[in-house]
């Protein structure tokens, strides 16, 4: 009876000495108002008015709208584990397709995941991503749907042949997590692994932010402020990593 319990009883600690522990991590992105400013002069610049929402020309009965910025679509968030083993693919993703825009102009996924764009427009569209071969100009019509594999990781920025201004970008990259960021630019993430993360922004065709931090303790608020569109150059103030500024609230085991 004793060799029998021994038996299980050995494989249970084994098992027990390999639980990580787990961390809810609650996390908020905002803007400066030096990112508002520039992205109000990148609009005003823009030759095709390809800000989706602006009201950019006066016309008499509406004066131009200031400029609006959806940290739930405009932007992309990756959190990045030192050490995490290669992620899954994402399971197969619907994105709506609206008239001139996707429902998101940001969206971040794994490698060799799956996007069905479904065509929620009454009008025509024809999707397309240039350099990536097997998304070339389709007409898709109201009510269908049309799926693409993102085999490996990379920048794809998505176009229409029939709606000049459309821009969107897919980002595939072996994230660990991929936090969905509310309108006011939080986010929460149940069961983070403990250990060393980079967290990484994406913008408009590039990432304008990276910032090193560490996981630990059951609960961890973290805040980052993007200050540039364009991103903060290397050994720039604005650069310096969150331990050097105040701690995040933390709780520990």
């Amino acid at each position: 009876m004793q060799k029998v319990l021994m038996v299980f009883i050995i494989p249970l600690i084994m098992l027990m000495g390999t639980i990580v522990s787990a961390t809810v991590l609650s996390g908020k992105i905002s803007v400066s108002p030096k990112f508002i400013e520039q992205l109000d002069a990148l609009r005003k610049q823009s030759e095709n008015n390809d800000f989706r929402g602006y009201w950019n020309e006066p016309n008499g009965v509406r004066p131009v709208a200031s400029v609006r910025f959806d940290l739930s679509s405009d932007i992309g968030v990756a959190l990045f584990r030192e050490g995490a083993p290669e992620p899954k693919a994402d399971p197969v993703l619907s994105l709506d397709v609206l008239t001139g825009a996707l429902e998101k102009n940001v969206v971040v996924i794994r490698p060799k995941s799956r996007i069905k764009f479904v065509m929620r427009s009454p009008f025509d569209h024809e999707l397309y991503a240039p350099g990536k071969h097997d998304f070339k100009p389709q007409k898709q019509g109201s009510n269908s749907f049309r799926p693409i594999d993102f085999y490996s990781a990379g920048v794809f920025e998505i176009k229409c042949k029939l709606f000049p201004h459309f821009q969107g970008w897919i980002v595939a990259t072996p994230a660990t997590y991929v936090p969905k960021l509310s309108q006011s630019g939080t986010f929460t993430e149940e069961d983070v692994e403990e250990g060393k993360y980079t967290l990484k922004v994406f913008f408009r065709g590039k990432w304008i932010l990276e910032k090193k931090f560490e996981v630990s303790g059951k609960k961890q608020e973290v805040a980052f402020e993007l200050k540039d569109v364009n991103g903060v150059p290397a050994g720039d103030d604005d650069a310096k990593s969150d331990s050097e500024k105040p701690e995040p609230k933390k709780e520990n085991n």
